[in-house]
């Protein structure tokens, strides 16, 4: 019965993790959402996306107390709320990443990277909870390897390649992040359900991350703008030539390059802002460069919670109740050892390049296999149960 569980669990969130990459892309391509420009930021898309996961998950906490479960139940002590806590941080980052790079690529252009840090939860499972670490991980890690090599063999061996399917540096970053980031949240996740007082279930886990979620992505988007406007990021004083050409006089209209020109003239190989300039150039001129999201960090956090345009939103809600299924199913779980299971929890990966076929994108047969690849790497390190069963970690209250 146990094991009938955690397939049925695992299908779920193989599920709930790919519906939430395609709800993430489908929400920042203008084709599927009336055709405009998407100028909501993945900061505030971040702020609904919690919202919604928060309302689903106390729509689920209302209905356990209407069917008799105790209020106290709900609250998971000091120590496992901790462990949420910093979770809540780290998924807050990450999810700011996953409304980033959909604008620019592909799920499953970007989507195998994220889950390399995978490869190394044996290692952590290892360190944090004494968990073997047997010969079929190595097996595993290398077929990762080899799997995300393999798209990339057309543009090693001299062939033409569309420039969108190769990441630049801002992608690889946040991929670094993300990897840090959901790794630290498997982890953290098997530390709150070890540490959770008992009969606090899921749900309850759920709502008081999303909740501290909801305050970290609400701060960021009141106090990082400040922190941008005093710092002038929207109006450098000086800029590179190539950089204020390609990043911000390519994305704008003749008369709006006409004014910025107006007020920033070139002196050797950088642009000089103009001194003495009255509040209103300076308020146009920063409202220009927000535009165009010339500074990426503070990009990230502008606009208004309330967009022009609601149908990205829409998309953006959706995937808080699959993120909700999904997060629930993580804690449901966490009382095995992360890296038992977690890989399962991929599957989809290898399904992605199909589907995204049939939403038109050119997929090659290097992406078709590198998908393919990952994902049985991913598996093969955590197959052998042969002469490991699977147990539940040890409970701290």
């Amino acid at each position: 019965m146990e094991w009938i569980l955690i397939v049925a669990w695992l299908l779920i969130i193989n599920g709930g993790l790919g519906g939430q990459y395609i709800l993430n892309w489908m929400g920042n391509q203008p084709e599927f959402t009336g055709g405009r420009k998407i100028d909501i930021s993945p900061g505030v898309m971040t702020w609904w996306r919690e919202a919604s996961k928060l309302v689903w998950a106390l729509v689920a906490v209302t209905v356990e107390i209407i069917r008799g479960k105790q209020i106290k139940f709900l609250w998971p002590g000091l120590l496992s709320l901790t462990t949420i806590i910093i979770c809540a941080f780290t998924g807050v980052i990450e999810n700011i990443g996953f409304f980033y790079l959909p604008r620019y690529y592909s799920p499953h252009i970007f989507a195998p990277y994220i889950n390399v840090y995978l490869a190394f939860l044996p290692f952590f499972g290892k360190l944090l909870f004494n968990a073997p670490i047997r010969r079929v991980h190595w097996i595993g890690i290398t077929l990762v390897i080899i799997g995300l090599s393999i798209p990339h063999l057309p543009y090693l061996i001299g062939s033409r390649i569309d420039p969108k399917t190769v990441l630049d540096s801002t992608a690889i970053i946040w991929i670094i992040i993300i990897n840090c980031c959901l790794c630290s949240q498997q982890i953290l996740n098997n530390k709150t359900v070890q540490t959770a007082l008992p009969n606090v279930g899921p749900n309850a886990l759920v709502v008081w991350r999303e909740i501290w979620k909801m305050i970290f992505i609400s701060l960021a988007i009141l106090i990082v703008p400040l922190v941008g406007n005093y710092m002038n990021a929207n109006m450098p004083d000086s800029i590179q030539a190539k950089a204020f050409e390609s990043r911000v006089l390519e994305k704008l209209d003749n008369n709006k390059k006409e004014y910025l020109l107006n007020y920033y003239s070139l002196t050797d190989d950088n642009y000089i802002l103009k001194k003495d300039i009255n509040e209103r150039a300076e308020s146009n001129i920063k409202e220009i460069f927000s535009s165009v999201e010339y500074h990426r960090f503070f990009a990230l956090f502008q606009g208004n919670i309330l967009p022009d345009n609601w149908l990205p939103i829409l998309f953006v809600i959706a995937a808080g109740l699959t993120g909700y299924i999904y997060s629930f199913g993580f804690f449901k779980l966490s009382k095995f050892s992360a890296h038992f299971w977690v890989p399962y929890t991929n599957v989809y990966l290898a399904l992605l390049p199909f589907i995204m076929f049939l939403f038109g994108k050119e997929v090659t047969v290097y992406q078709i296999a590198g998908a393919a690849v990952v994902t049985a790497g991913l598996m093969v390190g955590v197959m052998d149960y042969s002469r490991n069963k699977v147990e539940e970690i040890k409970k701290r209250y």
